[in-house]
């Protein structure tokens, strides 16, 4: 298994099954209904206490759960041919991958705990066209991913011999340090998630809540300490921070697991992310293979002054986009300006993606006037009429929506914007946050310039432009500039040489 070049089928290591295992659950927590219908009915019909039954499903679940991994790892096969690998697997429907070597982007490892005290890993094989992952290799040795890695480097077209030396040397770009870990945490959207998923439960709680409340006051005036109303508003005020805080530091402990000791390393044109404290993952995408450049920014990220950074390759459909995303969780704004000048080097990165750069350029004020309009004054004079025989005086309530129309909208437009160079196009936007987006002229495979009728007397129309991974749009620009941009996009697409993917 240290060699990737035999050319028989061949087993991973038996500490595979730990692969297996989490699979199996992962389907199980993506069809929890589907997958434990099953196990709730054998329970209820179980006759005996509720200890025997939990005793008996979970008996039960883990002999399913083993059985199953046991058999996906006996009927597991890989081999190595001189341009792919073949990967067999499936114990009742049988499944063989081939995976060309010239169709990988990028080749991923992930080192749980017990693989690291093994010297073992996981690859993932992430290919041109696929949603996520096509393939893995479970359990094989760090040695034999390197060389599967070399191999398969050496195998795609060499595109390193007219690059200069500094393009193809290994460079450290960036290292997260524990205050990074806990930026993360704090700014982490999953942690708003949680909050509002307890509530309803929260409140099924706050019965007994009180209750804990009141026989604490009775118990301590039993001591003779005696609480008034200011001093109950306080246990509840402590309660909630506590319960924040304890979220809060959920948050960060996860930050930790999944980025501990994160660093960035351009390997040529090859970058590559590696950090974690008990899985290790690493991820790697070709430079060449970027299609568009995110720069996002929460309301607790502003707060920090810092920003979460993705490139996203291209896909085949929307579905499973998420994995397509090479993501560094945070950087100041310095930093992304650094990283995507190499990223996008020698083409372009001289523009910034800096949202409080003044260099972004206004788009039209009637964006908001059509907002107003279409979306705040027009529904609300339609639920007026429709409901005044219903609701008389009070349906002018509705009049209270424009307003707040309004004032999304004109959010909305002071923070649209967007700058470019003969290369290059930055998009920014953006209501609650931050968000810019840049991409490169080569990169579109279709662009178009269209015009509503409010839009066509105002001498304005929309720009949209389309990559293979999604598709970026500047609105309400002048009609007469967006046909010389669409012109000159075409123009860079046809005139370059490099490829778009």
């Amino acid at each position: 298994m240290n060699e990737p070049d035999s050319t028989t089928w061949r087993r991973t290591s038996p500490f595979a099954i730990l692969f297996f295992i989490g699979r199996i659950l992962r389907l199980i927590a993506k069809n929890a209904w589907q997958s434990l219908a099953p196990l709730f009915a054998l329970l209820v019909a179980y006759q005996g206490d509720l200890v025997s039954k939990l005793a008996l499903g979970g008996i039960a679940f883990a002999i399913v759960i083993t059985s199953a991994s046991l058999l996906s790892y006996w009927f597991f096969r890989y081999r190595i041919s001189a341009d792919s690998i073949l990967i067999r697997q499936g114990v009742f429907k049988k499944k063989q991958l081939d995976i060309k070597f010239d169709r990988i982007q990028g080749i991923n490892t992930q080192q749980n705990i017990v693989y690291r005290a093994l010297g073992l890993v996981t690859v993932n094989f992430d290919t041109a066209g696929s949603a996520g992952n096509e393939g893995n290799l479970p359990a094989v040795t760090r040695a034999f991913a390197d060389s599967l890695r070399t191999r398969i480097g050496s195998a795609l077209p060499d595109e390193e011999e007219d690059k200069p030396e500094a393009e193809t040397q290994t460079a450290s770009l960036l290292r997260l340090d524990w205050r990074d870990m806990v930026r993360i945490g704090l700014a982490d959207r999953r942690a708003l998630i949680v909050f509002a998923l307890i509530g309803p439960l929260i409140e099924q709680l706050d019965e007994n809540i009180e209750e804990f409340v009141a026989d604490f006051v009775k118990a301590a005036a039993a001591n003779g300490i005696h609480f008034d109303t200011a001093s109950g508003v306080s246990i509840g005020i402590t309660i909630v921070l506590a319960l924040a805080l304890a979220f809060i530091l959920v948050s960060i402990a996860a930050a930790f697991l999944r980025y501990h000791n994160l660093e960035l390393v351009l390997d040529g044109r090859t970058l590559r992310s590696h950090g974690g404290l008990l899985t290790r993952h690493e991820h790697s995408m070709d430079l060449g293979k970027i299609q568009t450049l995110r720069l996002q920014q929460s309301i607790v990220q502003r707060w920090l002054k810092r920003y979460r950074m993705s490139a996203r390759q291209a896909i085949s459909g929307r579905k499973g986009r998420r994995g397509k995303v090479f993501t560094i969780p945070v950087v100041t704004a310095e930093i992304a300006d650094e990283l995507r000048s190499r990223f996008l080097h020698p083409e372009a990165g001289r523009l910034t993606q800096d949202p409080y750069s003044s260099r972004f350029i206004a788009i039209s004020p009637y964006f908001m006037r059509s907002q107003i309009l279409f979306a705040g004054l027009v529904p609300a004079l339609l639920a007026i009429v429709a409901l005044w025989q219903t609701l008389g005086f009070t349906a002018f309530a509705f009049l209270l929506w424009p307003p707040m129309v309004a004032a999304a909208a004109y959010r909305n437009w002071k923070r649209a914007g967007f700058m470019h160079d003969n290369h290059e196009i930055v998009r920014r936007s953006g209501f609650v946050g931050y968000r810019t987006v840049a991409l490169l002229f080569r990169k579109v495979q279709r662009i178009t310039v269209t015009q509503s009728r409010y839009q066509r007397r105002k001498g304005l129309a929309s720009l949209r432009l389309y990559m293979a991974s999604g598709s970026v749009r500047i609105p309400y620009v002048d009609h007469e500039f967006a046909k010389r941009l669409r012109d000159f996009v075409l123009y860079r697409v046809e005139s370059s040489q490099l490829a778009w993917h």
